[in-house]
């Protein structure tokens, strides 16, 4: 008889990911973890000690499963608009992975309360805000309000479809964020210029 396989808390994470997206977070618990991995609820509760730290866990996971999908999507294109990309992976989790969408953005467990928690929430923000303020020539706390705006406007859209089927293809969703974001921009532009 061949050795039981030792369950691992990544191999419970990773199941418990796979339910998320299949099926929605209302899923993940311990029965189904344990169909997955053709095991006894046992080995889950010796990696996490109740359902809550589980699906805290289980949420964490994917979390950081799509900041780093994010930014190996914007790594993997051989473009400097990173304000594009990330538009568009957004859009493509909205679009082709629902229950993920609606765990990562539409939760509590998102736990998002300030604009000072958005902004620190995502690694990938630290990226974004040190290339703004390059590329516009902008300060830190002008580049911070414009990304606070642009996401409440992309997750505003981005709710539009989700919860009512919101008719708007993914080109135009674009063209109205970047246009956005370049009017934020000329108008910190042009406050700069004028209080100098």
């Amino acid at each position: 008889m061949p050795p039981k396989q030792k369950i691992t808390k990544q191999m419970v994470l990773e199941a418990g990911y796979d339910i998320a997206k299949r099926n929605g977070m209302e899923n993940v618990n311990s029965r189904n973890i344990a169909k997955v991995l053709s095991c006894s609820t046992q080995p889950i509760f010796s990696c996490f000690s109740t359902m809550e730290d589980l699906k805290k866990n289980v949420f964490d996971f994917v979390f950081k499963k799509f900041i780093a999908g994010g930014i190996e999507y914007v790594n993997s294109k051989k473009s400097l608009d990173f304000l594009g990309l990330s538009i568009q992976w957004y859009l493509e989790l909205l679009r082709n992975e629902p229950h993920l969408y609606n765990l990562i953005f539409c939760s509590k467990g998102f736990g998002i309360q300030t604009p000072d928690d958005f902004i620190s929430r995502y690694t990938s923000n630290e990226k974004i805000l040190s290339k703004m303020q390059t590329y516009y020539e902008l300060s830190l706390d002008e580049c911070k309000d414009i990304l606070l705006r642009s996401y409440a406007l992309m997750h505003g859209i981005g709710t539009l479809i989700f919860f009512n089927d919101f008719k708007i293809s993914n080109e135009e969703i674009v063209d109205i964020v970047k246009r956005t974001v370049a009017e934020m921009v000329l108008s910190s532009q042009n406050k700069k210029e004028a209080g100098s």
